[in-house]
């Protein structure tokens, strides 16, 4: 039986959030899948088009060297990019068994550099008590966090 937690990729889900039957082919990255970052490898030769964006909400940092999003109170800021997959069946595969138990993956409203809102998928803790692990990262940057930290 598959995770209640887990978002279908399928079309009805995204219907049902959207209003939209669009092909849902964009996920939000904010920590280790941003260019640069350790884990974008994994998904390298599946991005087509790629735009700085941001969201609301927070994420955290954990000991193990990865950030987790939550939504907070709604106010903060969580910098990211909007990566255009391809081979959607594949890739979500691949990064939900990469992403484990820890975290879901829904749909939320990101902001494109442009202005352009724009929904797409995102990992979100599958606990958002698991916060109390995690430091607060103000400014929602999970880059520049990690940067200062080496």
């Amino acid at each position: 039986m598959s995770d209640p937690r887990r978002r279908s990729t399928g079309t009805f889900e995204v219907e049902r959030t959207t209003g939209s039957h669009e092909v849902l082919d964009r996920l939000f990255v904010y920590g280790t899948m941003r260019q640069g970052q350790t884990a974008r490898s994994l998904i390298a030769n599946q991005i087509s088009h790629r735009v700085p964006a941001h969201t609301s909400g927070a994420i955290y940092a954990f000991p193990m060297g990865y950030p987790g999003f939550c939504e907070g109170d709604g106010r903060g800021k969580v910098i990211g990019e909007v990566l255009w997959l391809t081979d959607l069946a594949a890739t979500f595969g691949l990064l939900d068994a990469y992403e484990g138990a820890d975290f879901a993956r829904v749909i939320k409203q990101v902001t494109l550099s442009t202005g352009e809102e724009v929904w797409t998928w995102i990992y979100t803790l599958a606990d958002p008590g698991a916060i109390k692990h995690g430091a607060l990262i103000e400014d929602g940057d999970w880059v520049r966090y990690w940067t200062e930290q080496q």
